[in-house]
């Protein structure tokens, strides 16, 4: 889950937000997002691959709230985003199986562990009231330390669970390395721990 982008795009909008609370401005900045994606060929065999996944996923998990699901075009990409939903690019359809189980599963994880209603809490906690800039520049660096403290463990969190469900449907430790080592050994980001954590 990407977070830290958020402290500066919050900022950024806290200029054009008038009165507006930081959770509305959270979810303004996650809808633009999601509409900045191109739209999926829903009929093709990896969009069809995706949902099937998705629901072989679900029936495991039997999450006690909804879970959606939106297919978007573009490289290889999933997300969880407003505590609800996961948005997938039709690519992941092409991956192995057991990788794209768990990359399904790890994005579940962060909506059946309520990340989103966590992070909310964090900028809560910072900027209470309306989000102009002189509630939300004095916090700014404070909310982005703890905001990439909060989005590693949640990463992690997530990994947690993924792998818990996939062993469930027996998967093992190969599709986890399958996964982390496709696109080759990463560093640490503002928002996910490095290949080797």
């Amino acid at each position: 889950m990407r977070w830290i982008w958020m402290t500066a795009l919050f900022l950024g909008l806290s200029l054009t937000a008038n009165a507006e609370g930081i959770v509305d401005v959270l979810q303004r900045s996650q809808q633009l997002r999601l509409e900045q994606h191109a739209s999926a060929d829903e009929a093709s065999a990896a969009s069809a691959r995706v949902r099937a996944t998705f629901d072989r996923l679900l029936a495991a998990a039997q999450p006690p709230r909804p879970v959606g699901l939106r297919l978007v075009g573009g490289p290889l990409y999933a997300e969880a985003v407003l505590g609800r939903l996961v948005v997938v690019s039709e690519s992941v359809g092409d991956l192995p199986e057991g990788e794209r189980m768990l990359l399904l599963a790890h994005e579940i994880g962060h909506l059946q562990l309520d990340h989103w209603s966590a992070l909310t809490r964090l900028y809560l906690q910072h900027i209470p009231g309306a989000v102009r800039p002189e509630t939300t520049e004095p916090v700014a660096a404070a909310l982005g330390a703890q905001a990439h403290t909060l989005s590693h463990r949640q990463e992690f969190e997530a990994d947690a669970f993924g792998f818990a469900l996939v062993r469930k449907l027996g998967l093992g430790i190969d599709t986890v390395v399958g996964l982390l080592t496709r696109q080759g050994l990463q560093p640490d980001t503002a928002t996910h721990p490095g290949t080797r954590r």
